[in-house]
This record gives structure tokens, sequence and C-alpha cells, in this order.
């Protein structure tokens, strides 16, 4: 089951943070960071119940087609995904899944 992030209100309210995040040059360690972060608010039982990519709307081909799916963080695609062209300045994010967010 996708979800449409934009329509969740997670990146309405925080328009800035979403560029701010998608001009940053990916670190090294983006994806272990990023993606152990949120995999650790889910070993808590928080809220998190997964992690989405929020794909660039200019970007890939491939980004496009995974945006929005709901991943377990332990094997969510990696950022910057195979074939993109941006390589560490892909400007597609991760981004948590709210449980409210599965429930509506």
């Amino acid at each position: 089951m996708g979800v449409d992030l934009r329509d969740r209100g997670i990146a309405v309210a925080f328009d800035w943070l979403r560029e701010f995040q998608r001009n940053q040059e990916k670190a090294p360690d983006y994806v272990e960071k990023t993606l152990g972060a949120y995999a650790l608010g889910m070993r808590a039982h928080g809220a998190i119940v997964g992690v989405a990519i929020d794909a660039d709307p200019d970007g890939c081909a491939a980004a496009r087609e995974v945006a929005g799916e709901v991943y377990d963080p332990l094997t969510a695609p990696r950022l910057p995904l195979a074939g993109c062209a941006r390589g560490a300045h892909c400007r597609c994010v991760y981004r948590p899944v709210m449980r409210y967010q599965r429930t509506r």
C-alpha cells in the first residue's frame, strides 16, 4: 500500500525543510543514518510504521516508480537509486510514514 506524502500533510507544513534537504549533497552515511533512525523509532513501537521515498518531481523514472511505497527501513531501496544521474546530488529523500497516515 502506497502513501501519498503530499496529501497526508507530511510536506505541506514543511516545504522549506523539504527543499533544504533536497538541496543538500548526500553524505556517504546518509542512508545508514537516516534509515537507522527510522528503524530505531519502529523498534521503540513509536508512531513510525515505515519509510517512503519522497521523489524529486524532476527525478529519474526509477524514483517515481518507488515514490510513496512504504518500506521497512532495513529493506528500503538505497538512495541514490541505481542509475540516478545525480549521484550524491540526488534530490530524493526518505520520509517516515506515521501510523496515522496508514489509517486514513
